[in-house]
């Protein structure tokens, strides 16, 4: 039986920060805090990595439901570099301990996505604010779930699903930098760090491949949120043999005679990976 490639995580540049080292405290030297705005990337355009991400699949991302709710709840956030880890379940989290920049705000702009932002409540994040006091203009890129479909000789990205943008060295997209410094306030001080940042010149970006064997990892996930699901396995609990998943939105279950039963999931979960990405 062939183990069918269903997406892949995609990583536009992989420029990471390791080997954090808590140096010391300015608390009292009356840092202010930075809320700045720049270019996220640039669509319908082919980028360093000779990929491209269309509009029309983009912006239905950035509008949707999950953006809304974590950047009004301000916990849209992303990483001090992409995560180093093949893992599944890692490359979907965003790690609270890891973060360096909050967005308060994402836009589309032309054929631009444009965000405000700040340093994250950390020693990342108070890095990331004193990089921009500094002058300079930390750059970023996508962390995503997708598919990539040669069109016309072009590699676009389909079926994306954002994970985040994360701060990198030397972005995929030559747009996606920091432009300017918006706003300003006094805050007390926090430890800062030191760390070593590891780049690689014209880094093509990371892809992992996903598998129908990495879906088992969100089907509990699925029994717990899919409301059709619960009742089904509850109909037929004892009969049911296997539970595996179709795509994002149809489950498949087997019962011991060999019958089949297709599932509909709900609206509220079709977006399963990224809700278990949010989640976890």
């Amino acid at each position: 039986m062939t183990n069918k490639r269903i997406g892949s995580i995609i990583l536009e540049g992989a420029a990471t920060v390791e080997d954090t080292i808590i140096t010391g405290d300015s608390k009292g030297s009356g840092i202010r805090r930075v809320v700045a705005e720049g270019t996220l990337q640039d669509m319908d355009v082919e980028n360093r990595n000779r990929r491209i991400y269309s509009k029309a699949d983009l912006v239905p991302e950035i509008n949707g439901p999950r953006m809304k709710e974590l950047i009004n709840s301000k916990e849209f956030k992303g990483e001090c570099g992409h995560p180093l880890s093949d893992d599944l379940v890692r490359q979907q989290t965003i790690d609270p301990k890891l973060v360096c920049v909050l967005f308060n705000k994402v836009w589309v702009e032309g054929n631009r996505v444009k965000a405000q932002f700040q340093g994250t409540n950390n020693a990342y994040g108070e890095e990331f604010n004193a990089d921009l006091l500094d002058g300079c203009k930390p750059a970023f890129s996508l962390r995503a779930l997708g598919s990539i479909e040669n069109v016309g000789g072009k590699a676009y990205v389909k079926g994306i699903k954002i994970i985040t943008w994360d701060r990198v060295i030397y972005p995929s997209h030559k747009v996606a930098y920091t432009e300017r410094i918006v706003s300003e306030s006094a805050i007390d001080g926090s430890p800062v760090h030191e760390n070593q940042v590891i780049v690689t010149a014209n880094d093509p970006g990371t892809i992992i491949n996903l598998n129908e064997s990495d879906a088992r990892t969100v089907i509990s996930r699925l029994q717990r949120e899919s409301a059709s699901l619960d009742t089904i396995l509850s109909t037929f609990d004892g009969i049911m043999d296997k539970v595996g998943l179709v795509n994002e939105n149809t489950i498949l279950l087997t019962s011991r005679f060999g019958e089949k039963i297709y599932v509909n999931l709900e609206n509220h979960i079709d977006n399963l990976i990224m809700d278990y990405a949010s989640r976890n």
